[in-house]
C-alpha cells in the first residue's frame, strides 16, 4: 500500500469514527471500546470497497486506486458517514 492510499485508508477510519463518536461518544480512556469501534469500523470498510469497486481492483490490492475509483469511494465514505449521524438515511 502507498503512503497516498494509507493516508486515504486513515482518512477513512477517522471519518467514521468521527461519525460513531458523535452518535455514540466514547470516554478517550475508553482503549477497549476504542477499539472495538475501530476493528468494526476497519471491517466497514472492507466491506464498503468491496461493494463499490469492481473485482478487478479489489483483487490486487498492490493496485493504485484510479481517480475515479476515489472519488466513488470518498462518496460512499462521506454518504456512510451521513447515515451515522442522522442526516440521511
Amino acid at each position: 500500500m502507498s503512503d497516498g492510499t494509507h493516508s486515504y485508508y486513515d482518512w477513512q477510519v477517522s471519518t467514521l469514527m468521527l461519525a460513531y463518536d458523535a452518535v455514540q461518544p466514547l470516554a478517550r480512556t475508553d482503549d477497549e471500546g476504542l477499539a472495538d469501534r475501530e476493528q468494526k469500523v476497519q471491517l466497514e470498510l472492507k466491506d464498503m470497497v468491496h461493494a463499490v469497486l469492481p473485482p478487478e481492483i479489489t483483487s490486487d490490492p498492490e493496485r493504485e486506486l484510479p481517480p475515479d475509483m476515489v472519488v466513488l469511494l470518498t462518496r460512499a465514505t462521506l454518504q456512510r458517514a451521513a447515515q451515522i449521524v442522522g442526516v440521511i438515511a
